[in-house]
């Protein structure tokens, strides 16, 4: 019994211990007064932001963004700005380019365009450049006032080698071939072996007699057969030989006043048994005044 008693009395010892410390216990009301309420979280998360971002790391993060994979976005105030006020309209260019078609377009003596010129009134001794160098020719220069292509001559032009058509009396792959430079023509032929031209023996198919000498005369390019703008100032001769440079006859080119003509003109008559295979030219070369050539 003694022992059960002194057990006793050891735990009341024990609980009054505990009512003695439960002063100093966290009350339930003290707890919630220490903790934040969510204004007050919010409002000390705010001010850490803006304190310690950098500690943070918020700017190395945002930089990262707006690198977006190395294509850096670029905000409005970063943007150039642009005077527009200074930019030419479309009634500026309109004009400019009215201006520069009429001839009118200032001080300046050379235009630039697109075709012949036959439709620009300039000043006299205006030059005009052809920027597609149609047919060949590039650079003219105003000779007369008003439009018109009688008042513009080349100045630097090449037709390169053209062809004449519908040749009459060939023989063979023979050719007859103008070229003009500027306002100079010339004249050649060939087609055969080492560079020959060729007749047909006279009375053959596709032969054609000139008419005022149907035995000797043979007509190439008949009446105005020469193309305009290869056409001489007035009707010129030369002499055509054999290989060996032995004469044969003459070559003739009719001018405006004769028919604008080619034909060859043999001392003897035409030979009706064989073919003449072997013709050589003097030189045909020979100033125009013809417009430059619309097509080759």
């Amino acid at each position: 019994m003694d022992k059960l008693k002194k057990a006793i009395e050891s735990i009341g010892r024990d609980i009054g211990t505990l009512q003695a410390n439960q002063g100093g216990a966290l009350q339930t009301s003290k707890a919630y007064e220490l903790f934040p309420t969510y204004a007050t979280l919010q409002a000390q998360m705010t001010t850490n932001i803006k304190e310690k971002h950098v500690d943070l790391g918020l700017d190395a993060l945002i930089d990262t963004k707006l690198q977006n994979g190395g294509d850096p976005f670029v905000t409005q105030s970063k943007l150039p700005t642009i005077d527009t006020s200074q930019l030419a309209s479309k009634n500026d260019l309109e004009e400019l380019k009215r201006s520069v078609g009429s001839g009118s377009g200032g001080s300046s003596n050379e235009l630039k365009g697109q075709g012949f010129p036959y439709a620009l009134d300039a000043d006299i001794g205006t030059t005009y450049i052809d920027t597609t160098a149609k047919n060949g020719a590039f650079k003219w220069i105003k000779k007369r006032a008003g439009v018109g292509r009688d008042n513009w001559v080349i100045l630097a032009g090449d037709t390169g080698k053209v062809r004449a058509r519908n040749i009459n009396s060939a023989l063979g792959a023979s050719y007859m071939e103008f070229r003009r430079i500027n306002s100079t023509v010339e004249i050649n032929f060939g087609g055969l072996s080492w560079g020959w031209f060729g007749i047909r023996r006279r009375n053959s198919p596709g032969y054609v007699p000139q008419g005022s000498d149907r035995e000797r005369n043979v007509v190439i390019l008949n009446v105005q057969g020469i193309p305009v703008g290869f056409r001489p100032l007035g009707s010129k001769i030369g002499m055509i030989t054999n290989d060996k440079g032995q004469r044969l006859g003459t070559w003739y080119l009719g001018g405006p006043g004769d028919g604008n003509q080619f034909c060859l003109q043999f001392d003897d008559p035409v030979p009706t048994d064989r073919d003449i295979g072997d013709i050589r030219f003097s030189s045909v070369v020979y100033v125009t005044e013809d417009p430059w050539p619309e097509t080759l």
